[in-house]
């Protein structure tokens, strides 16, 4: 692949970003947003948001200090796993962890597909997510610029159903939503399952990579990226608990229902986007990861970093929320454990960078990251039923 056709613009550089989280964001919050009232639920989303962007920022700074466009399982083996046999160890275990998260991450969002399919058309499930894999997986086979592309195109169709649907909503009585909630399990639940939507910090070497032709545009896309997830977690949660008469895990079905038919089929082709740009962002770092560590070639890296999650989800070994909470918690403890000692090693190294976070980087803010994520990581194991 040439240079050229790995070059990003910025929205498309942002839409990978976005896409790495915003399907399971819009499937998952507006439910778990439910058992709360609307002020925490407001207070935990801005504050998961302000956490979310700092981390990113601090892997963008990772990233562009070490001047390789590797990726973090590589990066983290460089500055933290470099002693003798313990260190090479650690770096496979690390690895190894990292492929089964993103497996079981990956099959979450075909059956969270394939339970929209079989709504719309009342095939099996098990050719609702066949057909969700040939989709999915096909963007992936072409590479970065495709990725980019379709992440782009999807992320403006996203936004454009989500705003007609936000309309429309208008015209329907709202429910009441109780201002406060006790603070207990599915407070923490919720804000575990925040924190986990906004994920995209595998995107990172993506953006810097695609934006190679001006890395000072690294900082913007995560900015950009972080804050259309946002828009669109929120928006979908705030109308979903306003309107549906049950707000269900799989958030438009209740949401659909309660518009009218023609509204719930135009709502599971948004719900359909914003799981395949998940699916893309997520199964594209995957195979950059293989290619890296085992040496492979680009395609072999990708057919062993999507066919594994069909097979994982024909397999029907649990359903969407219990696939993506667990995958939540996992990537969540990891980035707790790894990011912060990253960072610091780097910047002992010295070395001119194009970007530095200066006071939000300090050492308070990476203690508040820390804490944050690990109670993020407790939210995605707290039982809901």
């Amino acid at each position: 692949m040439t240079e050229g056709k790995k070059k990003l613009t910025l929205l498309e550089a942002s839409c990978i970003v976005a896409g790495l989280g915003v399907g399971g964001g819009i499937m998952a919050v507006p439910y778990l947003a439910s058992l709360n009232g609307i002020i925490p639920v407001i207070l935990i989303m801005l504050g998961a948001y302000g956490i979310s962007l700092i981390l990113h920022c601090m892997i963008a700074e990772i990233v562009l200090r070490d001047g390789r466009e590797n990726q973090l399982v590589e990066i983290f083996s460089k500055y933290l796993f470099r002693e003798g046999k313990g260190g090479m160890i650690f770096s496979w275990a690390f690895f190894i962890l990292i492929v089964i998260n993103f497996l079981a991450l990956l099959a979450a969002y075909l059956v969270g597909c394939g339970e929209i399919l079989i709504n719309l058309f009342e095939i099996p499930l098990w050719l609702a997510e066949v057909l969700t894999f040939v989709v999915a997986a096909g963007v992936v086979f072409f590479g970065l610029k495709a990725l980019g592309l379709s992440e782009k195109y999807a992320v403006a169709c996203i936004a454009a159903v989500l705003l007609f649907l936000s309309l429309l909503s208008f015209g329907k009585p709202f429910n009441p939503i109780p201002l406060f909630s006790a603070i207990g399990k599915s407070t923490l639940a919720f804000y575990g399952m925040v924190m986990f939507c906004f994920v995209g910090f595998f995107s990172i070497p993506q953006t810097v990579e695609g934006l190679s032709w001006n890395k000072k545009l690294v900082p913007w896309a995560v900015v950009i990226g972080i804050g259309i997830n946002f828009t669109f977690t929120f928006v979908t949660t705030v109308m979903a608990m306003l309107v549906s008469k049950e707000v269900t895990e799989v958030v438009i079905v209740g949401w659909g229902k309660a518009l009218g038919p023609w509204a719930f089929y135009l709502g599971s082709l948004f719900v359909l986007l914003a799981i395949l740009t998940s699916y893309w962002s997520v199964s594209y770092a995957l195979a950059i990861v293989l290619v890296e560590r085992l040496k492979w070639g680009y395609r072999a890296s990708w057919l062993a970093s999507t066919l594994p999650t069909l097979i994982l989800a024909l397999s029907g070994i649990a359903g969407f929320l219990g696939l993506l909470r667990m995958a939540g918690g996992a990537i969540a403890i990891l980035v707790a454990i790894m990011v912060i000692p990253t960072l610091r090693a780097i910047r002992k190294r010295g070395g001119e960078t194009v970007f530095d976070m200066g006071i939000w980087g300090s050492t308070a803010f990476q203690i508040l990251i820390v804490l944050a994520y690990i109670l993020a990581a407790a939210g995605s194991m707290v039982p809901i039923k």
